[in-house]
């Protein structure tokens, strides 16, 4: 082909596409950034996916076999019972300390209380008889009275100076919630331990704000106290309780582990720190997992109730055994809807606070614990990097099917680690992330192995369609050869073709037609259009003069020839769309719009569009070319000769279409013209 012939535009895959080898290097390297970028994401947002975590952390805990509850423990429930008997909550203080001492009465290991007497009781006999707007307006004398008996607190603190009460208190972490005024606190005795010894280090305990507390008078006769405070996770699910909290440089414990140590004669914690991290509150022979703040991962055993119950007012009344309640462990709460006393967890929407609290303490006893390892983040980081290498292999040098293989069996092996470190070492070690890691990079992966392959058949096809394009010019240069034409005349006849169509469909009667798809096969076909001329004898094509009779049947019977060809091509390769148009624009190319055309002499709209489009600059570029019996004509001969043949030899719309872009033909003719 001429060097003219140029296109612009076209996209170049080949620098793209390379051999096996390299490709899947490509996705290797990508696999292994990918991975990398990934890592780095969890060192410095490893609770991206905590949520997930908790959801598997959640389904585990209720699976877990033998998560039973112990029997030292027993719950005196303010229950709905309770209420009805008795009237709401809070009750008289001479009836809490009724209570309280039949309780003790029946000779319980530890009584923690789960409820908090912050205000003087109003009930007493000094503030009804004395108080402004006090029920009686005459003052009896009371001096005469045993001193508790007028005043309902000091008959309740006189009953918790009897027994091994722990009594509850709240710390605030904001100055608008409600604190004491005056507290009488029991704090802890504490020391560090660090991997080096003896230390400090940072707690990074909570640090409480205020604290809602006992009357002084109640909490100077009880032996110990524990705060009540909950620490629900984002989603409301309550999974960990603090076990300390820092108040004005003090260390004070959780209700639950107040009641161990009271139990156990405890006044001194150790707390053990990792990387200046505490990881665990050390007594005795028992280690006690916790977080940085110190918070316990609760091991729940179940619904509520898991516990035994006993409800108040049956001990008021005297309906319990003293059995129950000897040598174990007590603790006084509430179920009582009405109270508000309730949280979620894992196990149950609805559960009792006091529950909670009688949880921490049976783990406590039972040394049966959860635990996050402070080494589980580096366990997740490699396996996050190892992993991803490994899946990163798989889908750069393996097939589909193992690649898919590989992230199914990493997955389940990463699900099945938790399950197994979980039920077989109390290790929570959450996978999400490595596991969502692993399906981020099969993704990303499969999808650019999909892209490199798309550009690989991309590329194939534009070769092929390169090749196609060639072959159908050096077939249509065949007969150009033989007639002494030049290529030239394949591309002006393709450029003016696509030019005069593209100008058509701005006319309703072509717009449905001539679709760009439609356009593009018609320049391709139009390289065809005399392919029929191959068996034209030498002595017809190439004479210089007229045709007579005879010669001129011979030529024009290469429309038929050439459909022919054409047609049992389609025969051969298949329906071929483009061949089809080929062999009607070879066969159609010369007919005309009044019926004086051959070879059928079609007329008007019988002559199909892409004939019509071809008849116009085929005789156009006919015109203005050289030919081995004639000499190249001007533009404006050609210009005034089709504009005179509008309705005869052409389609009115056709024409009025070229008249409009005339001198583009020009410029075509002499940009291509014949060498």
């Amino acid at each position: 082909m001429a060097a003219k012939d140029k296109k612009s535009g076209s996209c170049d895959f080949g620098p793209f596409i390379g051999n096996k080898r390299s490709e899947s290097r490509h996705i290797l390297i990508w696999g292994i950034l990918s991975t990398l970028l990934l890592g780095l994401l969890f060192v410095f947002y490893p609770s991206l996916l905590q949520p997930f975590e908790w959801l598997y952390h959640d389904l585990l805990l209720k699976r877990f076999p033998g998560n039973r509850a112990g029997d030292r423990l027993v719950i005196v429930d303010l229950d709905e019972k309770s209420l009805n008997r008795y009237g709401q909550w809070p009750w008289p203080r001479y009836r809490v300390a009724e209570l309280f001492s039949r309780i003790n009465a029946m000779q319980p290991a530890v009584i923690g209380i789960d409820a908090l007497f912050p205000e003087p009781d109003h009930t007493s006999a000094v503030p009804v008889v004395k108080e402004p707007g006090g029920a009686f307006r005459l003052a009896p004398d009371l001096d005469r009275l045993p001193r508790p008996l007028t005043n309902n607190d000091l008959f309740l603190a006189e009953v918790l100076g009897q027994g091994p009460f722990v009594l509850g208190n709240k710390f605030h972490f904001n100055t608008f919630e409600k604190s004491s005024e005056t507290c009488v606190l029991h704090p802890v005795k504490v020391s560090t331990l660090s991997q080096g010894g003896k230390g400090e280090g940072n707690l990074r305990l909570p640090e409480g704000e205020g604290v809602l507390c006992n009357l002084p008078v109640l909490a100077e006769r009880a032996q110990a106290s524990g705060f009540l405070n909950f620490s629900p996770d984002p989603d409301g699910m309550m999974r960990r309780l603090p076990l300390l909290i820092q108040y004005q440089g003090e260390v004070f414990t959780g209700l639950g582990l107040a009641m161990v140590m009271k139990l156990q004669g405890i006044d001194h914690l150790i707390l053990k720190m990792e990387a200046n991290r505490l990881h665990a509150v050390h007594y005795k022979d028992t280690s006690i997992p916790v977080d940085r703040f110190g918070q316990l991962l609760v091991k729940f055993r179940g619904l509520q109730r898991s516990f035994q119950y006993v409800s108040a007012a049956d001990i008021l009344a005297g309906q319990v055994s003293a059995e129950r309640l000897r040598g174990r462990l007590v603790l006084f709460g509430a179920s009582a809807s009405s109270l508000r006393e309730l949280r979620t967890t894992p196990f149950d929407p609805i559960f009792p606070g006091v529950e909670a609290h009688a949880t921490v303490i049976d783990n406590l006893l039972a040394g049966d614990f959860i635990s996050v390892p402070a080494w589980s983040t580096g366990l997740v980081l490699l396996l996050i990097l190892t992993l991803g290498l490994l899946l990163s292999t798989a889908i750069a040098f393996f097939p589909a099917s193992i690649c898919f293989l590989t992230l199914v069996l990493s997955t389940m092996g990463l699900a099945l680690l938790t399950r197994q470190a979980f039920y077989g070492m109390g290790f929570f070690i959450g996978t999400a992330y490595p596991i969502a890691a692993l399906v981020v990079i099969y993704l990303f992966l499969t999808l650019l192995k999909f892209r490199l392959e798309e550009k690989k058949v991309l590329y194939g096809m534009r070769e092929l369609l390169l090749t196609q394009d060639r072959t159908i010019e050096t077939m249509a240069s065949l007969t150009e050869y033989r007639s002494h034409e030049t290529g030239d005349h394949i591309n002006r006849t393709k450029r003016y073709i696509k030019l005069l169509a593209e100008r058509a469909r701005h006319r309703k009667k072509y717009k449905p037609l001539l679709t760009d798809s439609y356009i593009d096969l018609l320049v391709k076909a139009a390289s065809l259009h005399d392919i029929g001329k191959v068996v034209t004898p030498d002595n017809i094509l190439l004479k210089p003069g007229p045709l007579n009779s005879d010669e001129l049947e011979t030529m024009r019977a290469h429309t038929v020839i050439g459909r022919d060809v054409l047609q049992s091509s389609t025969h051969k390769l298949g329906n071929h769309y483009f061949l089809t148009m080929a062999a009607e624009i070879a066969y159609t190319h010369h007919e005309k719009w009044d019926g004086s055309g051959y070879p059928q002499g079609l007329q008007g709209e019988a002559i199909p569009v892409s004939g019509r489009l071809m008849a116009l600059v085929d005789v156009y570029d006919a015109l203005t070319s050289k030919r081995v019996y004639k000499k190249n004509l001007s533009h404006e001969v050609a210009f005034d000769y089709i504009k005179n043949s509008k309705g005869s030899h052409f389609d009115p719309d056709l024409v009025d279409a070229f008249l409009e872009i005339h001198e583009q033909f020009r410029d075509i003719a002499q940009d291509f013209g014949d060498s």
